[in-house]
C-alpha cells in the first residue's frame, strides 16, 4: 500500500493507492473506520465517470441533522435551527434563524445523504433573508 498527497482542487485528501487483485479491492478495515464505517455497514458505490465514491448506504434522520447543521455553522452561524423531513426519498432540511419563525430556506439531500446544491436555497440567500427578518423585527 503506498501513501501520497491528494490531487490539488480536490481539498486536503489521503491517498490511498493499492492494486486491483483477482477478488477486486480491498480497502484496509482502519481507513475504513477514519471514515465512520464499521463492519456490518452498507454502503453505496457511486459509480462515477472519474471514479468510484463510497457512502454509507442510508443515513438517518440523525445523521442528515448533524450534516446539516455542520454545513450551516460553516457557512451561516450558529444561530441555524433545522427541521429535517423526509420527502419522495430525499432529505428536506427547512433553515430557520434565531428567533424567526419562517423558514429561511432549506436544504435538500440525496437517499444517501449528499447534499443537493441545486435544489437547495443558497447560503447567500438565506443570510440575505435572515438580515431582511431581523431588520423588520
Amino acid at each position: 500500500m503506498e501513501r501520497g498527497g491528494g490531487e490539488e482542487g480536490r481539498g486536503k485528501m489521503e491517498c490511498v493507492r493499492q492494486v486491483v487483485g483477482s477478488e477486486g479491492l480491498q480497502i484496509p478495515l482502519l481507513i475504513i473506520q477514519r471514515y465512520g464505517l464499521q463492519p456490518g455497514t452498507g454502503v453505496v458505490l457511486e459509480l462515477e465517470t472519474d471514479g468510484i465514491r463510497i457512502l454509507p448506504a442510508a443515513p438517518g434522520q440523525e445523521e442528515i441533522e448533524n450534516r446539516a447543521l455542520r454545513y450551516l455553522l460553516a457557512y451561516l452561524g450558529d444561530a441555524a435551527t433545522i427541521k429535517v423531513e423526509r420527502d419522495d426519498g430525499d432529505w428536506h432540511v427547512s433553515v430557520y434563524g434565531a428567533d424567526i419563525a419562517d423558514s429561511l430556506g432549506r436544504l435538500v439531500y440525496s437517499p444517501a445523504g449528499e447534499l443537493l446544491l441545486d435544489r437547495s436555497t443558497p447560503v447567500e440567500d438565506m443570510h440575505q433573508r435572515a438580515i431582511e427578518v431581523a431588520s423588520a423585527q
